[in-house]
């Protein structure tokens, strides 16, 4: 496996002087692809921090972030920008959709501004990806006629709109009562089982670290590995099994990998995609296609 995310030495002082505070101390972590990689600690322990330090929203005062090879502490804002349109995706607490857009043009904007995708390209993937997480029938939908749950589905389809390389994810489940807590969780879990789709989620909720394939504890600032582990919830794991057997998400998936080679061949067509990364892209399809053919 390659290392999608990798932070060296990193510290993150707030304060100055005197009352100078280290909130992250010396941390050195990766996280592999096809990893789904559990942050846990207690509030005030530095969780959020290490989150955002790790999906470039934020610059360590001290040590290195990469993305892939890329040293992101590097790069200017401009930059940052581009690479997180096209490399990252991000999912939050409060969904953080966009009020006045229904759920189909939540999920389209992305790949809009991203210049990956045509505007009918984008769509096609847009519904894909809706059907991925089960609103299709939403997709006109504004936010403030879906329950959160489902606003949490729609925020998940449009993090995953430009294929990122990892998702990263912020108490996903914060906001959701327990069935739609299990719905997501179980969610997650498949696309990173069949997908192959790497996450990195900070949480306070125990059920997530039951998906993970890594489990990691933050306290104090400083980093832990293997953390307790507490039996999955049956309704989490009922839920799980049906999401696993869901011939429509099976097809959504395969649709989405075809849209996905189409666009590839269009930017490689048009000198927008040098031929070695369109490459690479087709290797992460073919797995994703293996991997589909295995649960069928």
């Amino acid at each position: 496996m390659s290392s999608v995310l990798r932070l060296v030495n990193v510290w993150k002082f707030y304060g100055y002087g005197d009352k100078r505070v280290a909130v992250l101390k010396n941390i050195n972590f990766k996280v592999e692809a096809g990893e789904l990689v559990v942050v846990m600690g207690p509030s005030g322990s530095g969780k959020s921090t290490l989150l955002s330090i790790a999906s470039t929203l934020d610059k360590p005062s001290m040590g290195s972030v990469y993305i892939g090879d890329v040293n992101v502490t590097e790069l200017n804002e401009e930059e940052l920008t581009a690479l997180r349109s096209r490399k990252l995706g991000f999912v939050f607490q409060t969904y953080n959709l966009i009020r006045n857009f229904t759920a189909l043009e939540n999920v389209t904007a992305p790949m809009i501004l991203s210049g990956l995708y045509a505007v009918d390209e984008a769509r096609s993937r847009a519904l894909e990806l809706l059907s991925l997480v089960g609103l299709r029938e939403h997709y006109s939908k504004f936010p403030s006629q879906l329950s959160g749950g489902q606003q949490q589905r729609v925020a998940i389809a449009r993090a995953l709109a430009n294929d990122p390389e990892i998702v990263f994810m912020d108490e996903p489940t914060g906001n959701l009562d327990t069935r739609s807590s299990a719905k997501v969780i179980s969610l997650v879990k498949w696309l990173n089982e069949v997908y192959g789709q790497t996450f990195l989620i900070v949480t306070h909720n125990l059920e997530l670290t039951e998906i993970a394939t890594r489990v990691v504890y933050i306290r104090d600032g400083i980093l832990y590995e293997n953390p307790p582990r507490d039996l999955l919830s049956s309704k989490l794991s009922e839920e799980l099994t049906r999401i696993r057997k869901s011939d429509i998400m099976k097809k959504a998936q395969l649709n989405l990998l075809k849209t996905r080679a189409q666009s590839l061949r269009r930017l490689m067509i048009e000198g927008i995609l040098p031929r070695n990364e369109a490459e690479k892209e087709v290797v992460r399809i073919k797995q994703a296609i293996r991997r589909l053919q295995k649960t069928a």
